[in-house]
């Protein structure tokens, strides 16, 4: 499996110990390790060379792995467009894709025509856009039994806030310009709230600054839009890039919040969105790609299409409408908030990694190897003595 060192990475490390109970497993990494191989939970981690995502490298690992290249299945975790499909028809291969953008951008269509790869879908809005291929389907998981309601008062202390406050969370990367997460748009509605709430708090769990993945600088919109010092939480730059937040403070600060703001312009999957909802907190999202199924709890709020550079549409929400959405938030009841928290934990909890293994990444790969078994076998030269 190949995986980034943000979402992907995490799916990786959740799934990769559970799939190597049944399968003599390595990871090949294509990014953050270079020079030698490194052991991980007695899983070795093969080194990238620090090029085109793998390209070089794993027609290398597969064959030093397998001993032939069909000799075993590699599966890849990311976006599929940026692999050499000629590369990929070397071997057994399945691609674990997002797709969020409808229909389906051309270039991840083309990889899937050319490459000979099995689609498996990590949304049912993915499944569905790859239909064409007959795509598999396995959601992206969480460990819920660390994904949890935590003491609302512990929770708030760790980021700041006091009980009275209404604490809307931003948890997303601030990755490119415009940004597919909407986050602009998320800092205007929050501004507009917070003038008529002035008990309202953003915690903002993303770098601020936009510098280290070309994204949008948030601090000079925070200031154009005038929200107050006092009603910003921040999470501390440094960490965010060189010490990740560990899934038990995460949880800790998903508790924390009365509502996780989450309007991106599309999603693979959407990851915070399940692990707000796995520890009692509702979201607002874009019904639109994966957030429509991933969000179980809370409000789908309309937006209109965008046509983005993969000559496809995503969707963008009104500020207004994510201002509504607060607003329906703040003046939920009590016995409301508390029916809605519960909604959004029992939604999670088929999510869980264990749930998925079973009926899903299991079931998946097994069908992936019967798909590749039935394939006719590629003609092999014989080379003939004179």
């Amino acid at each position: 499996m190949g995986a980034d060192l943000a979402g992907y990475g995490q799916q990786t490390a959740l799934f990769a110990p559970h799939i190597a109970r049944h399968y003599n497993l390595q990871i090949s990494s294509f990014y953050g390790l270079e020079g030698a191989p490194a052991p991980w939970k007695g899983i070795p981690v093969l080194p990238g060379l620090g090029g085109t995502y793998g390209n070089e490298q794993i027609p290398m690992h597969a064959a030093r792995h397998f001993g032939d290249h069909r000799g075993g299945l590699v599966v890849t975790l990311m976006d599929v467009w940026v692999l050499d499909t000629q590369m990929c028809r070397q071997f057994n291969m399945a691609s674990w894709v997002p797709v969020d953008h409808d229909p389906v951008p051309p270039k991840v269509a083309k990889f899937f025509r050319e490459s000979g790869s099995v689609p498996i879908a990590m949304a049912r809005f993915g499944q569905e856009m790859l239909a064409e291929f007959d795509a598999l389907y396995v959601p992206h998981a969480i460990d819920t039994s660390v994904y949890r309601p935590h003491d609302r008062a512990q929770a708030r202390e760790e980021i700041g806030a006091d009980q009275h406050d209404f604490v809307v969370g931003i948890v997303a990367a601030n990755k490119g310009n415009p940004s597919r997460k909407h986050l602009v748009a998320s800092l205007q509605a929050f501004a507009e709230f917070q003038r008529t709430h002035e008990n309202a708090r953003l915690y903002l769990h993303t770098d601020v600054e936009g510098s280290w993945s070309a994204g949008v600088p948030l601090l000079p919109v925070i200031k154009s839009l005038g929200i107050p010092d006092d009603a910003l939480r921040i999470a501390h730059p440094y960490a965010i890039h060189f010490e990740p937040y560990p899934p038990e403070s995460m949880a800790l600060i998903y508790s924390a919040m009365d509502v996780l703001l989450c309007p991106s312009a599309g999603e693979g999957f959407g990851v915070p969105i399940l692990e707000a909802q796995a520890c009692g907190t509702p979201a607002i999202v874009t019904d639109f790609s994966a957030m429509s199924e991933v969000c179980g709890a809370g409000w789908k709020v309309p937006g209109a299409r965008w046509w983005t550079p993969q000559q496809s549409w995503q969707a963008l929400p009104r500020v207004a409408d994510l201002v509504d959405a607060l607003e329906d938030c703040y003046t939920l009841p009590s016995a409301k908030r508390v029916e809605l928290g519960e909604r959004a934990r029992e939604h999670a909890l088929g999510y869980d990694v264990e749930r998925v293994m079973v009926e899903h990444m299991l079931p998946a790969l097994e069908a992936v190897q019967e798909r590749v078994a039935a394939r006719p076998k590629p003609m092999r030269l014989k080379q003939v003595a004179a």
